[in-house]
């Protein structure tokens, strides 16, 4: 049962490639070629039907040339007739084709693989006349995952050891189509055999088809909550830090927050150092599980061991503290920038004014933005206008005049919107005095 529901999960991430008629047959079964103006479509036969997602594009060009020496473009019927004779498996195959002095569009390829697949066919001998008659095709990543796919679904992991190194001197990446026969290969038992394999494969050809190809088997593996054999991969592509720290991410992703803190202990027992950008993502995962003490000692040790990156920059630290209503460690790494001779910027005072306002604590609100104009702070202006607005929100009024009142009277001019909003409340409640000492107060600063 649990294989099968990574299976739909599976399915559920390649359903978000481009070009997603997947085609599918767990049982080897012979489709009728239509040899009308349209394509034949394959229907799946599987108690999985649902976890696909079905698209039919058109596969024609609205252009009748193409751009490959002036040939036509193959119609429907041509593009089955070229189905119907790869699966024949004609020897003169190369000749017949050249014969039908046609070309493809990047659609209809694409189409006849997925064809083939369908049928369990081999297109090795399709790509090799399409790497001749439409060399730039073949430059394209999605004409390589087709043909890597199709050999995946084979099991014929020495044919792809050739195409890939092709793909390296053109510096073509995989991408997640090139292992959608996992899918299918999925049920069968020795499917972590298959993914030994690959990473082989992988690792002979190197380049960046060994690059992108294991970030896409994590990625494909992560996505379906395997991550033991995410990590298996690792281990047999090579570790290193970069290829954790993508799984990483995509542990993040899947919000199993507590495996990314076990994998970054994990990474240190086996001797791969985590750097900045684990760091990162841990601290992050840390946050959203409400371990905030570990995350400011992990911070504390980035900290001294080599500085705080860019990302998490003391503002973003303080922010993120006060999102989660840690006003008390906020304010410590407040000193911090304090004693750095760092002033947090206006986001952060503000972030800081609104937790003290959600926590209730509206009288260390206020002192704070109190403490904060007496050291000149270049925000005060705002500090004060925002305090006075979340009292005006709460209902308090006079008191957010009062504040007004307090920051005028120190020369600090108000928001605009926020002093008529204030003023107007007044005038609407027939309270013409109040009214009209904010008016008297704000034309004296603003005449200045």
């Amino acid at each position: 049962m649990r294989r099968i529901q990574n299976l739909c999960k599976i399915c559920r991430f390649f359903s978000k490639t481009p070009f997603s008629t997947t085609l599918l047959h767990f049982q080897s079964q012979s489709s009728s070629l239509s040899s009308s103006g349209s394509f034949p479509f394959h229907s799946l036969t599987t108690p999985f039907h649902d976890c696909f997602q079905f698209h039919t594009p058109r596969y024609f060009s609205s252009y009748p040339y193409s751009s490959y020496k002036n040939k036509p473009y193959a119609t429907s019927k041509q593009v089955s007739q070229i189905i119907a004779m790869v699966i024949e498996g004609d020897n003169g195959l190369e000749h017949r084709l050249n014969m039908m002095n046609v070309s493809l569009s990047m659609a209809s390829v694409i189409y006849i693989f997925d064809a083939l697949a369908s049928q369990r066919v081999s297109a090795l001998m399709f790509f090799h006349w399409l790497n001749v008659s439409h060399p730039e095709l073949c430059c394209d990543p999605e004409i390589g995952c087709c043909v890597v796919d199709n050999c995946g679904l084979l099991r014929d992991f020495d044919a792809m050891v050739p195409i890939l190194r092709d793909f390296n001197s053109k510096r073509v990446c995989l991408g997640r189509r090139a292992f959608r026969f996992l899918v299918v290969l999925w049920l069968d038992e020795d499917s972590r055999m298959d993914i030994v394999r690959i990473v082989n494969v992988l690792k002979e050809v190197g380049g960046v088809c060994q690059s992108s190809g294991v970030k896409v088997l994590i990625e494909l593996l992560s996505f379906s909550g395997i991550f033991d054999v995410a990590e298996f991969v690792i281990g047999e592509a090579g570790r290193n830090v970069d290829r954790y720290n993508f799984l990483l991410r995509m542990i993040c992703k899947r919000g199993d927050y507590e495996r990314v803190v076990d994998l970054v202990e994990k990474m240190k027992k086996i001797g791969v150092e985590p750097n900045g950008s684990t760091y990162n993502l841990l601290i992050s995962c840390l946050f959203k599980i409400g371990n905030f003490a570990e995350a400011c000692q992990v911070l504390e040790t980035m900290e001294n061991e080599n500085g705080l990156s860019k990302e998490f920059t003391f503002d973003t630290i303080i922010r993120l503290l006060c999102k989660h209503g840690q006003i008390d460690l906020a304010l410590k790494f407040i000193d911090k920038m304090t004693l750095k001779g760092v002033e947090p910027c206006s986001l952060t005072h503000a972030a800081v004014i609104k937790c003290y306002f959600e926590l209730g604590k509206y009288d260390e609100a206020h002192e704070y933005v109190v403490v904060c104009a007496g050291k000149n702070s270049y925000s005060s202006n705002e500090n004060y206008t925002l305090l006075a607005s979340l009292h005006f929100k709460k209902g308090s009024v006079l008191l957010s005049q009062r504040i007004l009142h307090e920051m005028m009277d120190k020369g600090l001019k108000p928001n605009y919107s926020v002093y008529m909003k204030i003023r107007k409340y007044f005038e609407k409640k027939n309270k013409t005095d109040l009214s009209l000492e904010l008016s008297r107060r704000y034309t004296s600063l603003i005449e200045k």
